[in-house]
């Protein structure tokens, strides 16, 4: 059969050189050279369980402050580093996801995402990569799929493709972050990781040691919501970055000005305005609906400028604004990586008015106020700035008075705390309610040399047997104790080790500890050194109890709301506790900068090089005690440990308080009883049944 004899017979045949040389030709034709951003508008899909509002193709113009820090990712670009200090749900996992697409189909290589647990590490993988990679068909079928079964393919943690691999790991184990060179590393809310790891240091640091091999190829994406002032890691990189904020023309004058949160506005009921913010130049009025037209003509400029430069100005005229953009590593911000900031004020979805409610919701609650800063403002939260003046405290307890010697009708659990001097033993106890309420009950100074005499002690140890009247004439124990063992440690041990409920404690000073940590074994000594018994020792993060405790006395000093209301995380004092010097004390400490102090002091400057990453720390005041400040800061660690141990919920909480104070006077639901403040409404509380609390009778005691 010739080929004149099948072209007859198949008439519908194709031309088998058309088909050939067809190919060959798509083969050979050059592959598009995209941006992150084209390729992602052109190929990737959203797929609708992850959740987005936006499934389908995406599309890079509905959140244009995207498309310049993504792009920089891109392995022509020149910049090495990219970081963005962004408000939360702004796009930067986002970003990641995109970038894996890019580097699957156009720039193969070796790629590791870091998660700050295994937890987000699964649910990134989870709900958001995998199921992009399932959507969009450019990539699904280049990444082998997840099979159990198969040692090649790719797994929840391990993705393989053609050329290259994806890590997903979690910052919390050094295991992940060992062995492996990587050409490209994202990492995601980096403030979230631990401050070592396995003992090998910062798990950022050791990622980027992955990257040795790679030189100037390699890569990095560094996103997150900002942390605690001075110990802020994505702002330390935002900092030493080109500092870029996103600057939007006035849709009244066209002066470019970024958008900050001074420029918002509550309602003005009589112009009949919502939330809006105005203009810094003409004072004109920009609500929600101009949000698309300014980001549509944005620009993002670099603000950080050489020494002795002219300053970038926050407001820009339009003509003029072309002066000042510079593009990532080039002109004059080639000397930095750049580094982006981002508020939610600028999301295309959210609507001024929630930021406005946030924001006064957060009023005289430190927790909201430190979420507000972090999560909607994109900026560091610093607990300094609650500290307050030892005047103020005492007034505000005076003004505030609550009865001594009885534990409140909205408090359940009781603590105490005890710290060993040499001059003797300094002891409170603290009454615990829902909401994060405390109030001192009682305090007293047992003296006498606790190394070298057994009186207080013994003092000490009659303390802890007292019991507290109720409202309801009932009597409360002390649930937990704790003693500071810094001094005369081996006395503490032998205090302890014979009693339930009281355990030694150990403050530790780094960030990010827990309030009360792991306990180790440690062995109790007689007088003659030998060791006849083992005691657990309670660590204490003393940093962040410290910080909540300086929020709670500021709550203390702001006051109750108009409804009468008092702020979570509020503490209180009974009677005449809260005197001067008890007051002073409280406040004998304060968070310090080390390397602002270091600068004041030419002789300490001179003995040791300062530290740029050093971050700030609590430090005493010279000539003031801080005793009962650490008696207060072992109490709330010890309080926190109660609540978590008992997963103390709001219904929780309520039965707590009914079961120790009977049934409440008034048919209130046990709910709200839990959930709102417990001074929302003031009972008056019967006198004690005498002038000092009762003691517990001991076994071996006379009556």
């Amino acid at each position: 059969m010739t080929f004149h004899d099948v072209r007859a017979r198949f008439p519908a045949l194709a031309n088998g050189a058309a088909i050939l040389f067809g190919g060959l030709a798509a083969a050979s034709r050059p592959a598009e050279d995209l941006t992150i951003s084209e390729f992602a508008d052109r190929h990737r899909k959203v797929s609708p369980e992850s959740g987005s509002p936006w499934p389908g193709d995406f599309r890079t113009d509905r959140v244009p402050y995207l498309r310049e820090p993504q792009d920089c990712l891109h392995p022509d670009h020149p910049a090495r580093r990219v970081t963005c200090r962004w408000a939360a749900q702004l796009g930067k996992s986002t970003a990641i996801e995109n970038w894996f697409c890019f580097i699957v189909d156009q720039a193969p290589g070796s790629m590791m995402i870091v998660l700050p647990t295994l937890e987000e590490a699964t649910k990134f993988n989870r709900i958001k990569l995998q199921p992009t990679i399932e959507a969009s068909k450019r990539i699904a079928h280049k990444v082998l799929p997840v099979n159990s079964r198969d040692e090649q393919g790719s797994t929840t943690s391990f993705k393989r493709y053609a050329g290259g691999f994806c890590q997903i790991v979690n910052a919390g184990s050094s295991k992940g972050l060992q062995m492996v060179s990587i050409k490209y590393l994202a990492m995601d809310e980096v403030t979230g990781y631990p401050k070592d790891v396995d003992g090998r240091g910062s798990p950022r640091d050791q990622a980027r040691a992955r990257q040795k091999m790679y030189g100037d190829l390699a890569k990095e994406w560094q996103g997150s919501t900002p942390g605690i002032a001075g110990e802020c890691a994505i702002s330390e990189d935002f900092e030493g970055g080109d500092q870029r904020y996103r600057y939007v023309p006035c849709p009244h004058c066209d002066t470019y000005q970024p958008i900050i949160f001074d420029m918002m506005r509550g309602p003005d009921k009589e112009q009949g305005l919502p939330v809006h913010v105005r203009c810094m130049r003409c004072d004109g009025v920009i609500l929600d609906g101009h949000k698309r037209e300014m980001e549509e003509r944005a620009h993002w400029i670099a603000r950080r400028v050489q020494e002795g430069d002219e300053p970038v100005p926050l407001e820009i005229a339009a003509d003029e604004i072309a002066d000042w953009i510079c593009p990532p590593c080039e002109g004059r911000c080639r000397d930095w990586q750049p580094s982006y900031h981002l508020w939610a004020g600028y999301a295309v979805r959210e609507k001024w008015a929630d930021i406005w409610q946030r924001w006064t919701d957060a009023q005289g609650d430190t927790t909201k106020l430190k979420a507000f800063y972090q999560q909607d403002l994109a900026e560091p939260y610093d607990p300094g700035s609650t500290t307050v003046e030892w005047e103020k405290i005492v007034k505000a307890a005076r003004d505030h008075m609550v009865p001594t010697g009885i534990v409140p009708s909205w408090a359940a659990l009781l603590v105490s705390a005890a710290d060993v001097q040499g001059y003797g033993i300094k002891w409170g106890v603290y009454a615990i309610g829902p909401r994060d309420q405390y109030c001192l009950i009682d305090r007293e100074i047992f003296e006498g040399s606790p190394d070298q005499s057994d009186e207080p002690w013994i003092k000490l140890s009659d303390a802890l047997s007292r019991t507290y009247p109720t409202s309801g004439g009932r009597e409360k124990s002390i649930d937990l104790s704790g003693v500071d063992s810094g001094w005369s440690t081996d006395r503490v041990y032998r205090f302890c080790v014979g009693r339930p409920n009281v355990i030694p404690l150990d403050g530790r000073e780094p960030v990010g500890l827990p309030w009360l940590g792991t306990p180790v074994k440690k062995d109790v000594k007689d007088h003659r050194k030998r060791v006849i018994a083992k005691v657990l020792l309670y660590p204490v993060g003393l940093y962040d109890v410290k910080t909540a405790v300086t929020a709670a006395l500021a709550n203390l000093v702001q006051g109750a709301s108009e409804a009468g209301q008092w702020p979570r995380g509020t503490i209180h004092f009974a009677g005449n506790l809260c005197d001067e010097d008890f007051a002073k004390e409280l406040t004998a400490e304060c968070l310090v900068d080390e390397e602002e102090e270091a600068r004041t002091s030419l002789k300490r400057r001179s003995k040791r090089l300062v530290n740029p990453k050093a971050g700030r720390k609590w430090k005493k005041i010279n000539g003031r005690m801080n005793d009962w400040f650490d008696v207060t800061v072992y109490s709330y660690a010890l309080g926190w440990h109660l609540q978590n141990k008992r997963k103390l919920t709001l219904d929780r909480w309520a039965d707590l308080i009914r079961e120790l104070h009977g049934e409440p006077e008034q048919a209130n639901d046990l709910f709200d009883l839990a959930d709102l403040s417990p001074f929302g409404k003031q009972q008056q509380k019967p006198s004690p049944p005498s002038g000092k609390p009762r003691q517990r009778k001991r076994w071996g005691s006379y009556s």
